[in-house]
């Protein structure tokens, strides 16, 4: 069968999903065909609807015989209603809708599907509460709406390497000359005061033109790194360079736009990786 929209082509297993009380249970009572029933059934549900199967009797006797007809049907049943009772599948919306899924499940789907264009609010047996856990996470890390949107027009930019493909390692970055600081200009203004974030730019040296906000948005760069939790003074200060210190339209704001950060350790080294890329290959 071909994947539908809402399906995916790969998914994470956990390395001690085997030690789990469910499928050690499924393997003592089922044996190995068992456990490679299980498998099965999570990669119809990730193929086809992505989170969900509607579960049933038809359903159990084609599964059955598509599987290779290993297992009865009976026994097949048994498998699941396992996996229900010990919570492998969210016992409430099985009983209630007859639907295999579970909180993990979705959670795995909502982040391989996060760039797909899709109403979330409109998605049948959501257990996750998505938009509550994006407060939750906010708040926790006390992030505020800094207005430090950049304008369509001056983020849209050719990209041949895409954030995703850029090497999280760490890179040594060389140094280039910078046009001299402007002494007529005032100072930027120190982030916490007004920005809320914590970097401390007295440790840089910001050429004047860098101030200029027609041109640059220095100060949203400043604080979107704090915001990632980059505060690494060197780390800070190669990306300013590489950066050409915010410069409106520039691959900094593409990138930081799009990357998915939540999957990314070390930011510094992959934001400054990604400019070093994008550099090389102008």
């Amino acid at each position: 069968m071909a994947m539908t929209y809402g399906g995916i082509q790969y998914y994470p297993i956990s390395v001690v999903l085997f030690d789990e009380v469910p499928m050690e249970l499924t393997e003592a009572k089922f044996g190995m065909k068992g456990t490679a029933a299980v498998m099965k059934l999570l990669s119809k549900i990730y193929k086809e609807s992505g989170y969900y199967l509607l579960w049933g009797k038809e359903q159990c006797t084609l599964f059955t015989n598509k599987a290779g007809r290993e297992l009865t049907e009976d026994e097949m049943q048994g498998i699941v209603d396992i996996l229900v009772e010990k919570a492998f599948f969210d016992k409430e919306t099985y009983e209630k809708y007859g639907i295999l899924t579970s909180v993990e499940i979705q959670k795995v789907w909502l982040e391989a599907t996060k760039r797909r264009k899709r109403d979330l609010a409109s998605l049948p047996y959501m257990l996750v509460k998505t938009e509550e856990e994006t407060k939750e996470y906010k708040s926790r890390k006390g992030e505020k709406d800094t207005g430090c949107m950049q304008n369509p027009q001056n983020s849209m930019q050719h990209v041949d390497n895409p954030p995703e493909n850029a090497d999280n390692s760490r890179q040594s970055i060389g140094e280039h000359s910078i046009g001299e600081e402007s002494k007529g200009l005032p100072p930027l203004t120190p982030l916490g005061e007004n920005g809320g974030g914590t970097t401390d730019i007295s440790f840089y040296e910001i050429p004047g033109y860098a101030y200029n906000k027609q041109t640059h948005n220095l100060e949203c760069l400043l604080l979107r790194l704090d915001q990632l939790c980059i505060i690494d003074p060197k780390e800070i200060k190669s990306i300013l360079k590489l950066s050409n210190y915010g410069k409106l339209g520039g691959y900094v704001w593409k990138v930081i736009s799009n990357a998915r950060w939540s999957t990314v350790d070390s930011k510094g080294a992959y934001l400054i990786s990604s400019l070093r890329k994008e550099r090389n290959n102008q």
